[in-house]
């Protein structure tokens, strides 16, 4: 079975690489064109380009897809039985998705219809959902609308963040691709309707949950309100990481990880302690600074710990050494 392959990020890659080594037959790669990335902006090849690279697979970059005449004729003399997308960030048009005889097949970061679109992991940590999953769904013109043929959930655990789930997710979607695409590989000669009635695949309007939009991250939704409460601030560094920042004397300092500064329940003490703060400390406020622990700084309910940050143009630190960098004092405060 003949399959080619889309994808861009790095979680895309290690689907790819886990397809190959489990003997599927991938004749190409489609990818987003190289960027420019990193500190020295230099101009790179995405994560699943270079895979391919490796891998001695031809790999073929498209602007978009939907306009790139070039790359849809290299498709059709391919023929390939099955495409496969992961994350590859752009919609693949009708005359592409009706190519392959055995359909376009798409590994999605969430259990649908919760969080179609581009960010479906990045949202499930910052709304502090339960639990989120993969869902291998056959593509359709809508936006991740396809029926669903194969799914598998896993809980968020606090200390997720999402480079963590990302991996843990990666593992997840490559396992049921191939299982997807052993059973679908059983199918050959079917019209799309029979295909999908032998795979039992379900509308989304059976599934569980109601549809919402993961939209793509912007720059501005890495910077930190520290007017938010303490819980939904962490989430935000875990669902952002490593790019959720905050201003401190007009530099950039990078948040990577935090905790609540004490345990989030209605106990008498610790509503003594969100009721002392409220009324002498600022949003953003540090209020601690300990060379053990770190820096404590102020939300709008709770105090949070500053565990690990960046301070603009040096390395990743604990946040008492982030103290000496930024010459921080107690009292002094985030965001401005």
């Amino acid at each position: 079975m003949k399959i080619v392959f889309w994808g861009t990020p790095q979680y895309a890659a290690k689907n790819l690489i886990n397809i190959v080594n489990a003997g599927q037959e991938v004749v190409a790669v489609i990818t987003q064109p190289d960027r420019k990335r990193g500190r020295g902006k230099k101009l790179s090849p995405s994560p699943v380009k270079e895979a391919a690279i490796d891998l001695g697979i031809p790999v073929f970059t498209t602007q978009s897809i939907s306009k790139d005449k070039n790359t849809q004729e290299i498709l059709t003399k391919l023929k390939a039985d099955v495409y496969v997308v992961v994350a590859f960030g752009q919609i693949l048009p009708k005359e592409i998705l009706d190519q392959p005889k055995l359909g376009c097949w798409n590994s999605h970061a969430s259990l649908l219809p919760v969080w179609r679109g581009a960010a479906p992991i990045q949202w499930s940590i910052i709304n502090d959902d339960a639990k989120t999953g993969i869902c291998i769904m056959s593509m359709e013109e809508g936006l991740d609308t396809g029926p669903v043929i194969e799914q598998e959930s896993t809980a968020i655990q606090d200390s997720d963040n999402l480079e963590i789930l990302t991996n843990r997710l990666s593992n997840i979607s490559s396992k049921l691709l191939l299982r997807s695409l052993e059973r679908i590989k059983l199918t050959k000669g079917l019209n799309k309707s029979t295909r999908l009635k032998q795979l039992n695949a379900i509308d989304q309007t059976k599934l569980k949950g109601s549809p919402s939009y993961a939209r793509q991250i912007t720059k501005e939704d890495n910077l930190i309100d520290w007017n938010q409460d303490a819980r939904k601030i962490i989430k935000k560094i875990q669902g952002l990481y490593p790019n959720a920042y905050t201003f401190y004397n007009s530099k950039r300092i990078k948040i990577l990880e935090a905790s609540l500064s004490c345990d989030n329940n209605q106990s008498k003490e610790n509503q003594d302690i969100k009721n002392k703060s409220r009324q002498h400390c600022r949003a953003g406020e540090i209020i601690m600074i300990n060379k053990k622990t770190g820096i404590k700084i102020m939300t709008n309910d709770y105090p949070i710990l500053i565990k690990y940050a960046q301070l603009e143009g040096k390395k990743t630190t604990d946040s008492y050494t982030l103290s000496i960098q930024s010459n921080l004092k107690i009292n002094n405060k985030f965001g401005a």
